[in-house]
């Protein structure tokens, strides 16, 4: 990390916000939140009763849980290795997933998905061991994630969801998933629109500021179609992006088997997932307090078995596991990696309008590109 050398970012200001990530005050607020979601969950499940469920809980299937959550990770950065891949940029796995995992720390502590804009923003610094990814290749790269992940989401949860309810699902569980479908159906509206519309606005003017900002959003819709070409990374890339949906099923349906409640995969599967569409725009850092929320109002849909079984244990070993664990495995991650002095760097360059998009720029795949990724 120390050999990059300084150059422009479009996220100047942005990263501004990154570097104050770490002040005491933010994480003091952080925990403070935490705290008071689980003392309010554990007062609503029984007090001791919750605390006695979770103490005499099956280690082995939490230790499963913990695998499976953190295995889905290393696919993450795979997948997100191969979109930058496909757009003519390699990096190495290592930095690809510590990159993303970093990112999600970032996420954890900001709301808004706000470590996908450091992530696009370290990937736009120059180093000698790879090529500097145009701030519009990063911003397609995770905006392509984004769609895998809502394409997954729906078709797993729309399926479990139908087994399980059939026609009998709640007014506020279909318009999630309608909100869902039509944000995608949206995006795809503009990427099959766009090539022509941004051909209209470019001849309202030559400005070259005006230029630059249409051959940005053309790099980042050109990374978005480059999918549509490649269709059997397509499909790799959406068979991961099932892998990593599922996974939050198996963790969900690990920590019930550890508590003695015995409900079938595919109601598991369908509150686990549901909560993911719920969260897909996290209000709270983190969504503390909001994800704990969803799952226990998704809880109630469901025929839980088992006299034993405690809903607020179960709802704080899943958050402790995808959440509260990997906060401080990923602030490790982060922190082994250097990243907290690339913060910095970006903190302090200058922002510039569109920096790293040529006036006669498009989408252009990198000579180290391979067309067989």
């Amino acid at each position: 990390m120390g050999g990059m050398r300084e150059s422009q970012s479009t996220l100047g200001r942005s990263s501004s916000a990154f570097a104050s990530v770490l002040t005491r005050r933010r994480l003091s607020l952080l925990v403070i939140l935490g705290v008071v979601t689980w003392a309010a969950l554990i007062a609503l499940f029984g007090g001791s009763a919750a605390l006695d469920a979770i103490a005499s809980a099956n280690g082995w299937w939490l230790l499963a849980a913990l695998l499976v959550h953190y295995v889905s990770f290393g696919v993450r950065g795979l997948r997100w290795r191969r979109l930058l891949r496909m757009a003519g940029y390699r990096l190495s796995y290592g930095y690809a997933t510590s990159l993303l995992i970093a990112g999600w720390f970032v996420s954890a502590l900001l709301p808004a998905r706000a470590g996908d804009l450091l992530r696009v923003g370290v990937l736009r610094l120059e180093d000698p061991r790879r090529a500097a990814v145009p701030v519009g290749v990063g911003l397609g790269s995770i905006v392509s994630e984004r769609t895998l992940d809502i394409l997954a989401i729906l078709a797993l949860g729309a399926g479990f969801g139908w087994s399980v309810l059939h026609t009998q699902a709640p007014s506020w569980v279909t318009v999630s998933y309608v909100a869902a479908l039509a944000l995608l159906v949206g995006l795809a509206v503009v990427i099959l629109a766009a090539p022509t519309l941004l051909d209209w606005l470019r001849t309202w003017s030559q400005r070259s500021l005006w230029q630059k900002a249409l051959n940005f959003v053309q790099q980042v819709v050109g990374s978005l179609r480059l999918l549509a070409g490649r269709p059997r990374v397509a499909a790799l890339v959406f068979v991961e992006s099932l892998f990593i949906w599922l996974s939050d099923a198996m963790v969900l349906w690990f920590v019930i088997r550890s508590l003695g409640g015995d409900l079938p995969f595919a109601h598991a599967a369908f509150v686990a997932l549901t909560v993911d569409v719920l969260a897909a725009a996290p209000i709270t850092p983190g969504g503390v307090g909001q994800i704990d929320v969803a799952y226990v109002a998704l809880f109630a849909l469901t025929p839980m078995v088992g006299a034993a079984f405690n809903v607020g244990a179960a709802v704080l070993l899943v958050r402790f596991i995808t959440y509260w664990s990997f906060l401080l495995f990923s602030g490790g991650v982060a922190a082994l990696a250097g990243f907290g002095e690339v913060i910095r760097r970006l903190r302090s360059e200058e922002p510039t309008a569109f920096t790293g998009v040529d006036a006669g720029a498009s989408l252009a795949v990198h000579p180290s590109s391979d067309a067989s990724s």
